[in-house]
C-alpha cells in the first residue's frame, strides 16, 4: 500500500472568503488553527478532530495568499499550510446552485472487485448517508437548485430510485438530474427501471434527453450522453440540441453544460472508465466556443477531479459523493463570471467512510481522485478565453 498512514492536515478547497481544511488520524486531542498574518483574525480550536474530518474557515480576505498554522499532539510539530483564496468576480452575485455526481444508491461495496466493505455500524448504507449529507451541506451553503449528474443509482432497481426520490423530495430546493450509465441497469437484469419511467413513477426531473433551465445570469443545460449497455457515452443524440440551446442563451451571461460522461482531452482515455471519445469531445468544444462566448462544461463518471479547456470553453470533472474524497460542487454566478468550488462532505458519518475508501487501487486512489486544487476551485471571468 502506498497511501499515507501518518497523521496529516492539508488544504482541500478555497473560496473567495473561505478555506476548507481536511485531515486524518489526528485523534481526540485538540486541533488549533491560526493565521500567521497579523491582519487576519483567525484563531480556531477544534476539541476533538477525530480520525478523519474537515472544517471550513470563513471570513477570510479574498485574493490573498494566507499562511495557516495547525497544531495537534498527533503532528510532529506545527504544520504550516498555505492557501490562496479566490479573487472577487466582477459585478453582483446573481445566483448559486450545486451539483452532485455518482451517488450510486444501492451500492454496498467499493473498489476493484468490491473488496472494500463498510466497516461502520450505521443504519443507512454509505451511498445514502453520503448523498444525504452532500445535499444538506449544499443547501446550507445557499444552493438555490441542485443538479445531479448521473449514476443516481447503482443498478436502476426500483428501490434505488425510491431512495433517490426520498433524498431529493425532502429538500427545500428543486433538483434536476440526468442519467448515468448505471441508471440503465445491467442488460441481463430484467427488473431494472429506466430513467424515464422512474421519473414518471417517482415525480423526478430527469433530462430526456436534454433539459434547459434559465437561472439569473446563466443557462444550465443537462444532456443525457448514455448508451444502454455501454460504459462510455455518445453525443450524437444530444449535440444539436446542446448547440441550439447554447447559441440561444444570453451572450452577456454564461452557459453551464452538465454531462455524466467526461469529455476526453486525449485520444487515449485516462484509465477507466471511458467517456466521450476524443474526436467527438473536441468537436463539441469547438462548436460550443463558436456558439457562445462563456461556456463551462462539468461532468462526473470518473469519480476524479480534472480541468482543461479548448476554444474558450472550460471543462471540469467533479468526483463522487460516496467515495474518496467525497464531495459536492458549488457554482456562484456573478454578472461578470462564475466560480466553482468543490468541498468535501464534512458530516462525520460520511467522511469516515469516504476517507476509508482512499485505500482503493492499492492506495493509488488517494492520489488520483482529488486532482489539483486549481482543478477543483477556480474563477472563470466572462470574456476571458481559456
Amino acid at each position: 500500500m502506498i497511501h499515507r498512514r501518518s497523521p496529516a492536515i492539508w488544504v482541500f478547497g478555497v473560496d473567495h472568503d473561505a478555506v476548507q481544511l481536511t485531515w486524518r488520524l489526528l485523534g481526540d486531542g485538540p486541533l488549533h488553527i491560526r493565521a500567521l498574518e497579523d491582519d487576519v483574525d483567525l484563531d480556531v480550536v477544534l476539541p476533538s478532530p477525530g480520525d478523519a474530518g474537515a472544517t471550513l474557515l470563513e471570513g477570510l480576505p479574498g485574493g490573498r495568499l494566507l499562511r495557516l498554522e495547525a497544531t495537534s499532539a498527533a503532528l510532529d510539530g506545527p504544520a504550516l499550510l498555505t492557501a490562496r483564496t479566490l479573487g472577487a468576480l466582477p459585478g453582483e452575485e446573481l445566483t448559486r446552485f450545486a451539483t452532485v455526481s455518482d451517488l450510486h444508491l444501492g451500492a454496498r461495496v467499493f473498489g476493484h472487485r468490491g473488496t472494500i466493505g463498510d466497516p461502520f455500524d450505521h443504519p443507512d448504507p454509505h451511498p445514502v448517508r453520503c448523498a444525504g449529507a452532500a445535499l444538506d451541506e449544499a443547501v446550507a451553503w445557499g444552493a438555490e437548485r441542485i443538479v445531479a449528474k448521473g449514476d443516481l443509482t447503482n443498478g436502476a432497481q426500483p428501490y434505488q430510485w425510491r431512495s433517490y426520490a426520498e433524498l431529493v423530495h425532502r429538500l427545500p430546493v428543486p433538483v434536476d438530474a440526468l442519467p448515468g450509465n448505471h441508471d440503465h441497469g445491467p442488460t441481463f437484469e430484467i427488473t431494472h427501471l429506466g430513467a424515464a419511467p422512474a421519473a414518471a413513477a417517482f415525480d423526478l426531473s430527469i433530462a430526456d434527453p436534454v433539459l434547459v433551465r434559465d437561472l439569473p445570469g446563466v443557462r444550465v443545460i443537462l444532456a443525457d450522453t448514455t448508451v444502454e449497455g455501454h460504459h462510455g457515452g455518445r453525443l450524437s443524440r444530444v449535440e444539436p440540441d446542446i448547440l441550439d440551446a447554447a447559441a440561444e442563451a444570453d451572450p452577456a451571461g454564461g452557459v453551464l453544460l452538465a454531462l455524466h460522461h467526461q469529455l476526453q482531452p486525449n485520444v487515449l482515455p485516462e484509465g477507466w472508465p471511458p467517456g466521450i471519445p476524443h474526436h467527438d469531445s473536441v468537436s463539441l468544444l469547438d462548436a460550443l466556443g463558436a456558439a457562445h462566448p462563456h461556456v463551462l462544461v462539468t461532468s462526473g463518471h470518473t469519480h476524479r477531479h480534472r480541468r482543461w479547456g479548448r476554444s474558450g470553453v472550460v471543462v471540469t470533472q467533479v468526483g463522487s459523493t460516496k467515495d474518496y474524497p467525497g464531495v459536492w460542487a458549488g457554482y456562484v454566478v456573478h454578472e461578470g463570471g462564475i466560480r466553482q468550488i468543490v468541498r468535501r462532505v464534512q458530516h462525520p458519518d460520511a467522511i469516515a467512510w469516504t476517507d476509508h475508501t482512499r485505500i482503493a487501487a492499492f492506495g493509488l486512489w488517494e492520489h488520483a481522485a482529488p486532482g489539483r486544487l486549481d482543478a477543483r476551485c477556480f474563477n472563470v471571468a466572462w470574456g476571458r478565453r481559456t
